[in-house]
Order: C-alpha cells, then sequence, then structure tokens
C-alpha cells in the first residue's frame, strides 16, 4: 500500500543555538492545500525568517486578504490568535525567543513588539534583509540554521533584565504558571504591583497574564503530544497537567486565546502543528 503523502516537513534546531533562542524549527509545506492557519499565542516571542516570499499573517480574518508577506516576522506577545496564509511550498524557519531577550536581540524591549503588525524588517535592519537573501526553499536545513544563529550572535548586545524581573520569570517558569503572582513578588523582594510595572515594561503584559499564556503553552503542547502519540486530545489530561480547575476551564482558556475550543483546535489544525513538547516554558537565560 502507499504511503499517504505527508504535508508538512519539520526540522529542529539543537538545543541553545543562539542566545535568547528557546527553540528553532524549519518547515517546509509539501502537500498543504490553499488555507488559513492559526498562529497561537504563546508565552515566546515569533521570529520567522521566510525561506520563500514570506509570511502573510494579520489579526484576524477580515484583515489577511490585505496583508503583505514578511520576509521576516517578529511579533510580541499577543492573546489572540494571528491568522497565516498557507500554500503549498510555503518555507522557512520559525523561532520561538525568549523575552527578556528581546531588548538585547533587537535593541527594545519585547513591550515595544507589534502584536497587529508582524513585519520584523525594520527592526532587524541591513543585516536582517542580507540573511533573508542569503536564504531560500532549497537551503539545506543544517545550513539555513547556522546562517540564523549566526546572525543573532552577531546581533545580540547583552542587555539583561533587572534581577528581580528575571527572578520572578524563572519562578513562574518553574511552575509551569501556577504560581500565585503574590508569592512570586514576596520571593523577589517586590510589591505585586511594583513587579506588574516591571512586566509591563519590559514584556508589555501582566505576570498574571504571562503566567496564563504559560498555562496555555503547556495545555497546547500535551494536546499536540497526545495527538500525535495516540490520535487523541486527552483535554482531561491536559488540564491537569497545565493546572487548570477541570476540563471546561481549559475549554475557556483555549476558546479565549484561539478563538476555538481545544477540540475544535485540535480537529482544524492537526496536520498543522509539529510535536515540540517540552514540558515546561522557559527560564531566564542570558
Amino acid at each position: 500500500m502507499d504511503e499517504p503523502e505527508r504535508a508538512w516537513e519539520f526540522a529542529a534546531a539543537p538545543a541553545r543555538t543562539a542566545p535568547g533562542v528557546v527553540s528553532m524549527t524549519g518547515y517546509r509545506a509539501l502537500a498543504v492545500p490553499e488555507s488559513v492557519h492559526l498562529g497561537l499565542p504563546s508565552a515566546s516571542v515569533t521570529f520567522i525568517v521566510g525561506l520563500d516570499e514570506g509570511v502573510r499573517a494579520a489579526p484576524d480574518a477580515a484583515s489577511l486578504p490585505a496583508a503583505r508577506p514578511a520576509p521576516l516576522l517578529l511579533g510580541g506577545l499577543h492573546l489572540h490568535a494571528s491568522h497565516v496564509h498557507q500554500r503549498t511550498g510555503h518555507a522557512g524557519i520559525q523561532l520561538a525567543l525568549h523575552p527578556l531577550a528581546v531588548r538585547s536581540l533587537f535593541g527594545v524591549p519585547c513591550a515595544e513588539l507589534g502584536v497587529d503588525d508582524y513585519d520584523g524588517l525594520p527592526l532587524a535592519g541591513p543585516a536582517g534583509r542580507a540573511l533573508y537573501e542569503r536564504l531560500d526553499p532549497t537551503t539545506p536545513w543544517e545550513d539555513a540554521f547556522a546562517l540564523v544563529a549566526a546572525h543573532l550572535r552577531d546581533r545580540y548586545r547583552p542587555h539583561g533584565p533587572r534581577p528581580e524581573l528575571a527572578g520572578a520569570w524563572h519562578l513562574l517558569a518553574a511552575s509551569g504558571g501556577r504560581a500565585r503572582i503574590g508569592d512570586v513578588a514576596d520571593r523577589v523582594g517586590l510589591t505585586p504591583r511594583h513587579l506588574g510595572t516591571l512586566f509591563h515594561r519590559e514584556v508589555g503584559r501582566s505576570p498574571k497574564t504571562v503566567a496564563a499564556l504559560m498555562r496555555f503553552d503547556h495545555a497546547r503542547r500535551r494536546i499536540t503530544r497526545s495527538l500525535h502519540r495516540t490520535g487523541r486530545t486527552d483535554l482531561a489530561g491536559a488540564a491537569a497537567a497545565a493546572g487548570y480547575t477541570d476540563q471546561a476551564h481549559l475549554s475557556r482558556a483555549f476558546t479565549r486565546f484561539t478563538g476555538l475550543p481545544p477540540a475544535a483546535w485540535a480537529a482544524r489544525e492537526f496536520r498543522n502543528v509539529q510535536d515540540d513538547t517540552p514540558s515546561r516554558p522557559p527560564a531566564w537565560e542570558p
């Protein structure tokens, strides 16, 4: 019997390929009908280097037809699913960047990244344009990963966050977003209000929202892993593992961030998701 045609090709770069990089994944659409993919909110910053004309993305479906391809896509911590145009031949390298590393990589805090306009060229500058022009769909993954990593290492200018902010992020990440914000603030020697100010200034979101994104990340990865390994969503297990009170609580959070309950999202997006399942959001590492 002939094997079914693969929809996607995915390739993962080795861990810690460059400062601030949580993960780096190459993708090529091998047999994908023209469609709209949902780019989900995350506790990491999305940076995509296109290997073709670039990524056409918009904050909602109505805006997508007018969106122009972005050779480099860079987006802050958005709270609603973005809409991405997909087609056969679409290819790129998608990175998850640590929000506390954005200032060192791009000269501005994560709080200043757009959540509706994803064009990364203005911040990436001529070096970013040159990186894009050196890559194309025929570039071997190993070579493409090396070029992207070298680009990020060259532009990295250490600018560590305040220790209290780094410590708070570490505590939230270590708990999978389940730690109480008041307890985290107390552990780092700040009031909850002062901690909230630091988070808003650096990442553009409150500690409570960042914690919610971490829990959502954890649940989404758990659901993805279950889909790939068993063909089932295991929503009850995902809810318990991510710290939701029950399956209904998970469904409300999923709908808040994606516009769809988890089972509907899984049915729509199963062909488009990779089994990328680190168990915890990243702690801050310079």
